[in-house]
């Protein structure tokens, strides 16, 4: 088993990442996301991580990807 799972639900699709490392995992959630440039609608995400530390850094972290989305026009909520 992986140690992190992040699986992102958005614009009716789901994509269900897995990674070694808490970097691999940002990184690539974050590519996903911006894949979705664009995009109307509901985004949502939910994290499986060995430790609640790396659950709060990776969900702030991509909460943070998804506001800069919608500040410069990338998303329309």
């Amino acid at each position: 088993m992986t140690p992190y799972e992040i699986t992102i639900l958005a614009a009716g699709i789901q994509r269900t990442l897995f990674a070694q490392t808490e970097r691999e995992a940002a990184l690539m959630s974050e590519s996903v996301l911006r894949r979705f440039e664009g995009k109307l609608g509901l985004i949502g995400f939910w994290i499986d991580a060995p430790d609640k530390g790396a659950l709060k850094r990776l969900g702030a972290y991509l909460s943070s990807v998804l506001t800069e989305m919608m500040g410069t026009g990338e998303v329309v909520a």
